[in-house]
């Protein structure tokens, strides 16, 4: 009787409307799911251990990475400001390069900045960046209760969260927090959307709580209003990365007037730069270049892998020929003799020394992989040729290639003979650069739009 008499009264009226009780249907739906995707994640963390401990002891050394996930950034207490604290997550140096000017933008404004990474070269790169304007940490793994223990440590008054980086233990921590959460230069691949598509159950309801979403392209924002998003909360704002600013100092001056000297002692020497590589591409990129030193005998190359803990491997894979090569890090004097090949094993130079190219290569995108940024080696007027494979960077990719900007070639077969036409032709390479400069500055602006959504939230 005593649980009959308050429906009786109407007490509960407010909450036994239609509307009502599929709401709260779906919050607990969406709960559930939560907690089966927290079971699946961390049977999967425990299944990843063995690959993870052989990744960082055998191959790389980096153990602590992991630890440091679980450990929320001390925070310092400071005096009291009505300017907002932000959370910028990037997972690694790609995003963190993309989301520099934002952070450039916003820091003037703002009380303290947090920026967050995943991989190992991303923690390096921001601590070298912005060590002096930010605190920098590790991303936590992706349980809620852990989120919330860093999210009530940092008290963000929002958090931006680059490109795809829907971690749904972290958007719902941040929700139930009342902390805004934009996802910015957002983009959705075609295996994400067709994933999405696939549990839309789950990331509908998910999606729901981020505060809004600044893509990058109009097929982006078609795709996230496909899954659910309503219109108010989505802007199509351009490629943060056409807004790319590099910032000198006299230190990496220094550096490029160095390698210059080393790489192109005359005027009639020859660089070709291969920025950002993955396994499998080294070895028919060595190749090509045996190739071309037997027309261009000043030829030489500088070799970027995406990731720098494969230049043992690659150092290995070199004894196969009959190069004169080094690595960066041994560069420390002019003396030395002439290297025909130098691979670069440090973090954050490749940005400068693509100036010094006569022709530049961008990695990944031989092998499926998804590509990797060209616009680096257009802010210096370069130019570029890249393979097939260039999915993550579709929309920029395919904005060069229409306005006359970039070179693709289909195989290594066709590398070889691009390679050789610009080497041969130095009025085309300006041509080409000069257009690809031209996209750069064409297409800038989407700093300045996504900051003003930012501002709207904090």
């Amino acid at each position: 009787m005593k649980i009959i008499e308050p429906i009786k009264m109407g007490w509960l009226k407010p909450f036994t409307d239609e509307y009502t009780i599929t709401l709260l249907r779906k919050v607990y739906m969406l709960r559930i799911q939560l907690y089966f995707y927290s079971l699946i994640y961390t049977f999967s963390a425990v299944l990843y251990i063995p690959i993870f401990l052989y990744r960082t002891i055998i191959q790389d050394k980096r153990l602590a990475n992991l630890f440091q996930r679980f450990s929320p950034p001390t925070v310092v207490t400071v005096p009291a400001s009505n300017n907002p604290i932000l959370w910028i997550h990037a997972v690694s140096v790609g995003e963190v390069k993309a989301v520099e000017p934002l952070i450039r933008k916003l820091a003037p404004n703002s009380h303290k900045i947090f920026i967050s990474t995943t991989t190992h070269t991303g923690q390096n790169f921001a601590q070298t960046m912005f060590s002096e304007q930010a605190t920098i940490f590790y991303f936590p793994m992706d349980w809620q209760w852990l989120c919330r223990l860093y999210l009530e440590r940092i008290k963000p008054s929002a958090v931006l969260l680059m490109e795809t980086e829907i971690w749904p233990g972290f958007i719902s921590a941040a929700f139930s927090l009342g902390i805004p959460t934009l996802l910015i230069n957002g983009r959705i691949s075609d295996c994400s959307f067709r994933r999405y598509r696939r549990t839309r159950f789950f990331f509908t309801p998910l999606l729901k709580q981020i505060s809004h979403f600044c893509m990058q392209t109009p097929q982006d924002k078609e795709r996230i209003l496909e899954l659910g998003v309503s219109p108010d909360r989505v802007n199509q704002m351009g490629n943060l990365k056409y807004d790319y600013q590099l910032n000198e100092s006299e230190e990496k001056t220094a550096m490029v007037q160095q390698l210059r000297r080393i790489l192109k002692p005359t005027v009639d020497d020859l660089l070709l730069i291969c920025g950002s590589t993955r396994e499998g591409e080294e070895k028919m990129l060595f190749q090509i270049f045996q190739d071309l030193t037997e027309e261009f005998p000043s030829l030489r190359m500088l070799l970027a892998p995406r990731h720098p803990h494969r230049i043992e491997g690659i150092s290995r894979l070199l004894k196969n020929y009959q190069f004169n090569h080094t690595l960066r890090s041994q560069l420390v004097s002019e003396e030395i003799s002439l290297p025909q090949i130098v691979l670069l094993d440090s973090i954050g130079e490749l940005a400068y020394l693509y100036q010094l190219a006569d022709v530049v290569f961008v990695g990944g995108s031989l092998v499926p992989t998804g590509g990797h940024n060209i616009i680096e080696a257009a802010y210096f007027a370069k130019p570029i040729l890249f393979g097939p494979y260039m999915g993550n960077f579709r929309e920029i990719s395919s904005t060069f290639l229409e306005s006359y900007a970039s070179l693709q070639v289909q195989s290594e077969t066709e590398l070889t003979p691009k390679i050789r036409d610009l080497l041969q032709d130095s009025r085309t390479r300006r041509w080409l650069g000069r257009n690809a400069r031209k996209v750069v500055r064409d297409n800038q602006g989407a700093v300045e739009r996504t900051a003003q959504i930012v501002q709207q939230y904090i």
